[in-house]
């Protein structure tokens, strides 16, 4: 395990700083946007509301396209060191009995959103972002023309242009009165670790009726259980020990691996009214980053990868923006074209698989098709995230997690 001894900075004695960027959330997509422009040399306050170290709400999985992306913000060594689960292989099922196995295209890796976010957030520290946690930022305003004052409950703070990376949903979406969130989503979704059960290198996706639950393992040996499901789901009676509701059981691979299983985490992590819609890449000059800006659906196991991407297409132009080379204008168009050429593919089939899996008649059709057609989901799994560049390191993929 890496040191959770962390420098916990108060609000800076001469308020009305000013930033060249403030970053408003620290996770994936913040903190790595705020390291590399910190790397670039410019001035970046890093805002967030809850107090590190912590535990998210997350699968856990990452794609291998990350492996590039930590190389670049300086956390690669830790992340070997901590021992990060390698996961080489795929394993689908539903409550209809269809099945399907597949190798990924490359390794891919389970570490916990409390490791890494610790790692990233220690590692923003070290190339002087200014970071405040446990700080719940209260509005912002302003534009990019004339600057931004960002209020939070410890004090102001101004800066040329602000940076939204405060997830899936949150208070300040409504604050900022943004147009999904005054939208109902029915779907939400929970998160714990067990122990109880072994499944090595693979990464398991079990469909069950209005939902479906994905198992990996992360560096402690615990598995990741992430769910999401139609919120009558939560309706049901639980199991009295696990808290799972009744309908994952209705999976039978599902309901042997909880029989064999133990909860380690005292409660579960839940988050309701989660909303694939595609959101804007600005809001009021706010440059979206991260599930901010739009979030791919659980079942692919692209999100932690989107969001480190997603900071690396905005930083570049930021550092333009900043350095006026680009007008506002261009920012912002520049900024969604890439975006979207980046991301959108990939969400909509994410959303179509959601619609598919989340029903027991289409799961079953859809993954018996990939087994009979072991092509047809290998492309899926590859249609759902990035592609991983000769920049990668070999040494992750051959032995360094092993």
């Amino acid at each position: 395990m890496i040191s959770v001894t962390l420098i916990h900075r108060e609000t800076p004695s001469r308020q009305n700083m000013n930033y060249d960027a403030i970053a408003i959330g620290a996770g994936l997509s913040g903190c790595s946007a705020a390291i590399q422009l910190a790397k670039l040399g410019y001035r970046v306050l890093l805002l967030e509301q809850s107090h590190y170290p912590m535990h998210k709400l997350c699968g856990e999985f990452l794609s291998v396209e990350v492996t590039e992306s930590f190389e670049h913000l300086g956390i690669m060594e830790q992340v070997r060191k901590v021992g990060a689960q390698p996961i080489h292989r795929a394993y689908l099922t539903t409550s209809g009995g269809a099945s399907f196995r597949s190798k990924l295209p490359s390794t891919a890796m389970g570490l916990s959103r409390y490791q890494l976010d610790l790692m990233l957030f220690q590692r923003a520290q070290a190339v002087n972002v200014t970071c405040i946690d446990n700080t719940k930022v209260t509005g912002v305003t302003g534009n990019l023309a004339e600057g931004f004052t960002v209020n939070t409950t410890k004090g102001e703070f101004s800066g040329r242009l602000v940076l939204g990376a405060f997830g899936k949903r949150s208070s300040l979406d409504r604050t900022l009165n943004r147009a999904f969130i005054q939208k109902r989503s029915p779907w939400v979704a929970y998160k714990g670790h067990f122990t109880g059960v072994d499944i090595a290198d693979v990464i398991e996706l079990h469909s069950f009726p209005n939902g479906y639950c994905g198992l990996s393992q992360i560096e402690t040996g615990e598995i990741n259980v992430c769910w999401i499901a139609h919120e009558r789901v939560m309706k049901e009676p639980t199991h009295p020990e696990l808290d799972i509701p009744e309908s994952l059981a209705k999976n039978p691979v599902l309901a042997d691996r909880f029989h064999n299983m133990q909860r380690v985490s005292p409660s579960l992590q839940g988050l309701s009214q989660i909303s694939f819609a595609l959101k804007e890449n600005f809001y009021n000059d706010i440059c979206m980053i991260g599930d901010t800006a739009g979030m791919i659906t659980p079942l692919c196991g692209d999100g932690m990868a989107m969001a480190l991407r997603s900071a690396e297409i905005a930083v570049p132009l930021v550092s333009q923006f900043l350095e006026h080379q680009i007008t506002a204008i261009a920012f912002k168009q520049q900024y969604a074209i890439a975006w979207r050429k980046e991301f959108q593919t990939r969400l909509q089939l994410g959303r179509l698989m959601h619609n598919c899996f989340v029903q027991p008649p289409l799961a079953n059709v859809g993954v018996s098709l990939c087994q009979i057609a072991p092509a047809l989901g290998n492309w899926i799994i590859g249609a759902t995230r990035g592609k991983p560049t000769p920049l990668v390191s070999s040494d992750f993929a051959s032995n360094a997690l092993s």
